[in-house]
């Protein structure tokens, strides 16, 4: 999905953006050998919660709501619809459509109460979003 910086920094030795786009704000760390320029527009994927499965009890699914994320600078909230899920062992993928353009996928520690077409809500540390463009 496409999306506009609004704000680069280093923190720790990491680069840490903000973004925007018609879904909203989020706060990430970049994952590229090229640093990113303020102001630019990049394609992007998401990744959540470093290299651990997320505890599905974290997932909120919400009725009425629109694929959205926003940040208030130490945490990203997700709003996405559940578009599948591929089971791993005791866990699984979501798979999670915020655009035509943004679909991201999610481990989780296990399937729990998802199901395909639900509206999920989960919030990550900005430290654990990982930005990576295409």
């Amino acid at each position: 999905m496409n999306v506009f910086l609004t704000d680069v920094k280093e923190v720790n030795g990491s680069t840490i953006v903000t973004a925007r786009n018609g879904l909203g704000k989020v706060c990430g760390i970049w994952h590229f050998d090229e640093a990113p320029i303020k102001d630019g527009t990049y394609g992007i994927e998401f990744t959540f919660g470093g290299n651990e499965d997320t505890d599905i009890t974290e997932i909120a699914v919400v009725e009425g709501k629109r694929a959205s994320f926003s940040t208030d600078g130490t945490t990203d909230t997700f709003t996405a619809v559940c578009e599948d899920i591929e089971e791993d062992g005791d866990g699984a993928v979501l798979y999670l459509r915020f655009s035509p353009d943004g679909l991201e996928m999610l481990a989780v520690s296990e399937r729990g109460r998802i199901n395909i077409g639900d509206m999920v809500r989960f919030s990550f540390p900005c430290e654990k979003v990982g930005i990576y463009p295409y």
